[in-house]
């Protein structure tokens, strides 16, 4: 799966979205060990800074939770609202536009930085 360039949403809401439907469909289940940043981030095509901000908005809803080195795992009690992706719900809460421009914003300085880098 990659990450759809024409789609208007941010590639790190589209991640959360794509695992939040694999969370409500029970692909993966309460519990279970999500794939590593780098396996996430060569599944979907995006560097792993983009993948860890996808991350943190399943963190911050409650849907999976990080065990520090061991890695991240759907949580064993997800909400139901909450595991139906961003393009089904009613409208983006403040808290979630603020939380998609603060991600865009931090992906816009990963890439300044790396063009700064290569120079």
């Amino acid at each position: 799966m990659r990450i759809d360039p024409d789609d208007p949403r941010l590639p790190s809401v589209q991640i959360a979205d794509a695992i939040r439907k694999e969370i409500a469909d029970e692909v993966l289940k309460p519990g279970k060990r999500l794939p590593t940043h780098k396996d996430l981030a060569e599944k979907f095509g995006v560097a792993t800074q983009t993948v860890q901000n996808g991350l943190r908005i399943l963190r911050d809803e409650g849907l999976i939770r990080s065990a520090g080195p061991r890695g991240s795992f759907v949580a064993d009690t997800p909400r139901q609202q909450q595991a139906r992706p961003s393009e089904e719900r009613s409208g983006p809460s403040e808290l979630e536009g603020l939380r998609s421009e603060v991600a865009q914003l931090k992906e816009r300085v990963a890439a300044l930085e790396e063009i700064a880098r290569r120079l």
